[in-house]
């Protein structure tokens, strides 16, 4: 079982020569075993993942030991919602490889021809890599950039999760947080159309803040929103919507229980990105706008 190197977060990218960048992948963290043209897939928790991606036919020149994401792409773009699907489903897994096949985005291999590479540094072992790994359409070698800076603005302006930074000369640590990671967060203003029930300390006051984006049809359903709030706010916020609920819903159709209000309350929302279904992916509510 091999322990996967891990990565810790911090707050901006920055560009140097000690350092490469790449990007975040949003998957699921996979290490790869192939011997005598045969392959097995570990998760980062150690379980076996093997039959559950079919479609990978994995290929290496010698016996190797990859790291990497599985991850899934529509029209050229990463699929959160696709790779979900894959996860743990053991049963439909051929008709969900169709519709969800995963691709396996390879940055780092550990052995090769049995020989443990982890104490070589980095640069050498993408070398390795190049060399010994067979590309195909679901198998790819992970990309790499110099500039931390500009590969974390495109993620941003393609609303994909981050960037990963790592030393040049560093060697694998298994299970250490010698990576770093940089999350591209996005912000808007939403509108507060209804809360749900609270729970525990919360339960006189609201559990969650369900939201609305305005559009010329009408209020368009974002999802909602639980964490970011202290004390003081989260009481300020209910007074507010306690003097204005309504009996209609914003949407029309509720897309979930929850008390309903006039759609009036602007409120400031940090997340990560859309979904394919358009719900704000990691939301935390930031402050309120009127």
């Amino acid at each position: 079982m091999i322990t996967p190197m891990l990565a810790e977060l911090r707050s901006e990218p920055f560009k140097d020569d000690r350092h490469l960048w790449e990007i975040k992948y949003d998957g699921i963290r996979s290490i790869a075993g192939i011997v005598d043209g045969n392959y097995s897939i570990q998760s980062r928790s150690g379980k076996d993942k093997t039959s559950m991606f079919p479609e990978l036919n994995l290929e290496t020149r010698v016996s190797a030991v990859l790291d990497g994401e599985l991850v899934c792409y529509k029209d050229g773009k990463l699929v959160f919602k696709g790779i979900q699907h894959r996860a743990n489903r053991i049963n439909n897994v051929t008709l969900t490889s169709k519709i969800y096949p995963a691709t396996y985005e390879v940055f780092d291999i550990l052995m090769a021809d049995g020989q443990d590479l982890q104490l070589l540094p980095l640069i050498e072992r993408k070398e390795i890599l190049g060399q010994v790994l067979i590309p195909s359409d679901n198998v790819r070698i992970a990309p790499t950039f110099d500039d931390g800076i500009a590969l974390f603005e495109e993620m941003q302006d393609k609303h994909m999760e981050g960037v990963i930074g790592k030393l040049k000369k560093g060697i694998y640590r298994q299970g250490k947080r010698e990576w770093f990671k940089v999350k591209a967060v996005q912000s808007g203003e939403f509108t507060i159309c209804g809360y749900t029930q609270g729970t525990g300390w919360r339960a006189s006051t609201f559990g969650a803040l369900v939201l609305g984006e305005y559009h010329p049809s009408g209020f368009v359903y974002v999802g909602s929103v639980g964490t970011g709030f202290n004390d003081a706010e989260i009481s300020r916020i209910h007074q507010r919507m306690l003097a204005i609920g309504s009996d209609q819903c914003a949407f029309g159709q509720p897309p979930e229980p929850a008390t309903w209000i006039k759609p009036v309350i602007k409120v400031a929302i940090q997340y990560l990105e859309f979904t394919n279904d358009g719900k704000l992916r990691f939301p935390s509510y930031k402050g309120m706008i009127n």
